[in-house]
């Protein structure tokens, strides 16, 4: 990340923890590298292609766990995945600190942003 008076980019691989901790103090903008573009629209074309040709493959278009060789239907696609995003939305305890939260958002989109889960660019900058 390379601080520009309150602003950071975000360069996946290369975050630390004083980048970290800049985030979590807050007052920062936080923007993606370009350059990480080019491996989201190519890890997210991969899913593209495999929705389109039909290819069974877990995460993409199968259930989860014990459902795992449940293939689910085309139509029922973005159904699966929200549902996959709900059954995660749960906590216990206290809620986190703001800064905290920050830091852990942060750290999400640069994972994400690595080009690796088939993601758009828009989840990446909507979690910044």
């Amino acid at each position: 990340m390379s601080p520009s008076s309150s602003s950071l980019v975000l360069r996946p691989g290369r975050v630390t923890l004083a980048d970290l901790r800049l985030i979590g103090a807050g007052g920062v903008q936080l923007s993606l590298d370009p350059a990480a573009l080019a491996g989201m629209a190519d890890s997210k074309a991969a899913v593209d292609r495999i929705v389109e040709e039909d290819q069974v493959v877990y995460g993409i278009n199968t259930g989860f766990g014990k459902l795992a060789s449940t293939k689910i239907a085309h139509d029922r696609l973005a159904e699966l995945q929200r549902n996959l995003v709900l059954s995660h939305s749960v906590g216990t305890g206290d809620a986190l600190p703001d800064d905290v939260v920050r830091m852990v958002l942060a750290t999400k989109a640069v994972s994400l942003a690595r080009g690796h889960s088939g993601v758009r660019p828009a989840l990446v900058d909507a979690l910044l």
